[in-house]
């Protein structure tokens, strides 16, 4: 039997929240329970983008695979919903993020997420927001039967 792909497509201009913090509502019982790996693709409005760092996406998936190493200084206040990293492209006011299937690894999921209401944060550091980031941006999380 072929494995499914689910695609659940997250357009911010429809979430609730700041373009960074935006929160979503999905029913995941639309999808059958059975593990999954996750890819995703994101595409943001044309903005000025004046940050040089990096611009990465947090998802709390109720994911358990994805860890960040941290120093032993500060073992608290970091996200264990890393997603992956962005990318960015153009010039002046005309840059833009984005993100390919091929451009960060496969996430693993042992089964799909349990909560319905979650948020999608774009950080430039585990605990600091991205900015600016300007306008909307589209994230499609692909669910592929492992």
């Amino acid at each position: 039997m072929a494995k499914r792909i689910y695609n659940v497509v997250l357009q911010s201009a429809l979430g609730g929240g700041t373009t960074v913090n935006e929160t979503f509502f999905y029913d995941w019982t639309q999808i059958p329970d059975v593990p999954y790996f996750i890819s995703f693709t994101f595409a943001s409005a044309i903005a000025t983008l004046t940050n040089t760092q990096i611009a990465s996406v947090y998802v709390d998936l109720t994911q358990s695979y994805n860890q960040l190493a941290t120093s032993q200084a500060t073992p608290s206040g970091y996200k264990s919903s890393f997603l992956g990293n962005l990318l960015y492209t153009g010039t002046g006011a005309n840059n833009y993020l984005f993100a390919e299937t091929s451009t960060n690894p496969l996430t693993f999921l042992n089964g799909r997420p349990r909560n319905n209401n979650f948020v999608v944060e774009i950080h430039s550091t585990p605990t600091a927001d991205y900015t600016p980031l300007s306008g909307t941006y589209c994230l499609i999380l692909s669910f592929q039967e492992a």
